[in-house]
C-alpha cells in the first residue's frame, strides 16, 4: 500500500473520537497489525496518539525503516524506558487515563508498562481499534482484491496438479510453493496466543474431519503433536473428499478460501452435505447486507443445516464452534464474527469470510468458504 497521509489521518481521527468517548487523554499502540493500520509501519515501535493532535512514532528498531514507512514524526530511542520521557518532552504530562491493547501483551509486559507510568489508569482499546478496522477503505479493498486474484490462481494450479494417490503433504507442498512464487507471505497474522498454526489445510477423507485445539470446525492432523493442524501423510484415494482450506496473503491483506474435491463416487451423505453447504453460503451472502445482524445470519445458517438433517454435524461434530464466518483483513480473525448471539450490525465495506462446514468423523467433511465484501445488494465474492 502506498503511503497516503490523508488515509492515515482519517483513521487516527476516527480513533481519537472513540478515545474521547472513553475519556482517554491518549493511547499507546504496540500490536503489530494495529500499529501498521494507524502508522504504516510494522517495525518495533510504539505509536503515541493523543486525544487531540498528531501522533508520535517512537521507534526502537529498525529506526530507518520506520521513518521511511510511516507518515508520522518518528523519534528514535535506545531503550523502552525512554518512552515516558519522549512523551513528556512532546508536551504531554500527567496523563491520567491511557489506552492500551490488553489482548496482545503478557502480564510481564503489562507490569513493565505500569512501572513506566505509575500514576496512570489504563483502559483496554483493543476492541475499539478492531471495530474501526472492520470497515475497509477503498485502498484496503484493492489490496484484498489483489490477494484474492492471486489466491484464485493458486487454486486453479492445484486443481490441475493434484490427483488421487498423492499424499496430503505432497499436495500442500505444491500449493504452498506455487503460492510463494506468486508472492504469498508464507505465514498469516492471527490475533491471540501463539499457536503454531499453519496457514492452511489439505485433508483427505477422515483426516479432513479431524479437529484440534483451535476454535475451528476442522484442522487436519498435522505432522507432530506440537504442530497439531494442517496436512498429514494420508493419501487421497478414490471415493474420498479432499478439503483444501488456505488463507491467501499476497499483500498486507488476507483472504480466506476453502474448496472441497471428490475423487470418484463418494458417500452420498458427503455429496448431499456439500450441496447444503453451498446453499447455506449462497443464502448468507444474499442476506449479508448493511443492517443485517451477524447473530441472525448465524441462526439462519444453523436452521438450514438442521432442516437438511445435518444439525449435529454443522460446524463440527461433538464440539461445534458457534460461528459460521469471521472478518478478514490485516489478520485472519478480524471482526465482525458471524456468531451465536452476536449483535454486530453489518456495514458496507466490511469484509467477511463465510465458511459453512459439515463434519463426519471417520468419514470426511463437506464445506466451502469464500471471502466477501458487504455491499448494499448483498455480499460480493472476492474469492472465485
Amino acid at each position: 500500500m502506498s503511503i497516503d497521509l490523508q488515509e492515515y489521518q482519517n483513521r487516527v481521527n476516527l480513533f481519537q473520537e472513540k478515545m474521547k468517548s472513553l475519556n482517554l487523554e491518549a493511547a499507546l499502540i504496540t500490536q503489530m497489525a494495529d500499529l501498521f493500520y494507524l502508522s504504516g509501519t510494522g517495525q518495533n515501535c510504539h505509536l503515541f496518539i493523543p486525544a487531540e493532535g498528531k501522533p508520535i512514532l517512537i521507534a526502537y528498531k529498525d529506526i530507518n525503516r520506520a521513518k521511511s514507512e510511516s507518515v508520522w514524526e518518528t523519534i528514535p530511542i535506545r531503550s523502552q524506558r525512554q518512552i515516558p520521557e519522549v512523551i513528556k518532552e512532546a508536551g504531554y504530562t500527567n496523563i491520567k487515563r491511557l489506552g492500551f491493547e490488553f489482548d496482545s501483551i503478557s502480564y510481564k509486559m503489562a507490569l513493565r508498562y505500569k512501572k513506566m507510568f505509575p500514576e496512570t489508569e489504563w483502559e483496554d482499546v483493543s476492541s475499539t481499534i478492531r471495530k474501526l478496522r472492520s470497515v475497509k477503505s477503498e485502498s484496503e479493498l484493492e489490496e484484498l482484491r489483489y490477494s484474492a486474484a492471486k489466491h484464485t490462481e493458486v487454486f486453479r494450479h492445484i486443481e490441475n496438479f493434484m490427483k488421487p494417490g498423492m499424499t496430503e503433504l505432497e499436495i500442500a507442498a505444491e500449493f504452498e510453493s506455487y503460492a510463494r512464487k506468486l508472492g504469498h507471505q508464507g505465514s498469516e497474522r492471527f490475533r491471540g496466543e501463539e499457536q503454531g498454526m499453519k496457514s492452511g489445510l489439505v485433508g483427505a477423507g477422515a483426516n479432513s474431519a479431524k479437529t484440534s485445539r483451535y476454535d475451528m470446525p476442522l484442522a487436519g492432523p498435522g505432522l507432530a503433536p506440537l504442530y497439531p493442524s494442517g496436512p498429514g501423510m494420508r493419501r487421497w484415494e478414490e471415493g474420498e473428499n479432499l478439503m483444501i482450506d488456505y488463507a491467501g496473503i499476497f499483500s498486507n491483506y488476507t483472504v480466506d478460501q476453502t474448496r472441497n474435491y471428490f475423487a470418484g463416487e463418494v458417500d452420498p451423505k458427503l455429496k448431499k452435505a456439500q450441496e447444503v453447504a453451498e446453499e447455506i453460503i449462497n443464502k448468507v451472502a444474499e442476506e449479508a447486507k448493511p443492517g443485517a445482524v451477524t447473530g441472525e445470519l448465524y441462526e439462519m445458517a444453523v436452521k438450514m443445516a438442521e432442516k437438511a438433517g445435518f444439525g449435529e454435524h454443522f460446524m463440527g461434530c461433538g464440539f461445534q464452534v458457534p460461528y459460521i464466518g469471521h472478518g478478514v483483513g490485516l489478520e485472519l480473525n478480524e471482526l465482525p464474527v458471524l456468531a451465536k448471539g452476536d449483535k454486530t450490525v453489518l456495514q458496507e465495506n466490511m469484509v467477511i469470510a463465510v465458511e459453512p462446514k459439515i463434519v463426519f468423523p471417520g468419514l470426511g467433511s463437506a464445506g466451502i468458504e469464500n471471502t466477501y465484501i458487504v455491499t448494499k445488494n448483498g455480499a460480493v465474492a472476492l474469492t472465485k
